[in-house]
């Protein structure tokens, strides 16, 4: 997983780098043709790798605690997911075990 440093500086080298327009790009030739739609095809792929993923906050009732999961916005995959299974399920069993204390 990337850490956020890196994608924090990504725009800062994006925008550091020259943009380049050559003369022979007015007499549009087939070469430069075929890189101006290489070129094009590259930002729109770029534009994808750059969404930035979706990230809901739930409330887990009977364990009691905040549930954080970060998915994927282009593919819809979860990529993180804090806690884990394991740990609301012992959450859950603590919870349980407390209430049943409070309760008799």
């Amino acid at each position: 997983m990337a850490s956020l440093e890196l994608i924090a500086s990504l725009s800062e080298t994006r925008a550091a780098e020259p943009t380049r327009v050559s003369a022979a790009a007015a007499n549009a030739g087939p070469v430069a043709e075929a890189a101006a739609k290489l070129r094009a095809e590259q930002e729109a792929q770029r534009k994808t790798e750059l969404l930035p993923a979706n990230l809901l906050v739930r409330l887990d009732v009977d364990a009691a605690r905040f549930v954080q999961t970060l998915t994927d916005a282009a593919t819809e995959e979860t990529v993180l997911k804090y806690p884990s299974e394991s740990q609301l399920a012992f959450s859950r069993a603590v919870m349980a075990y407390l209430r049943a204390r409070i309760e008799s």
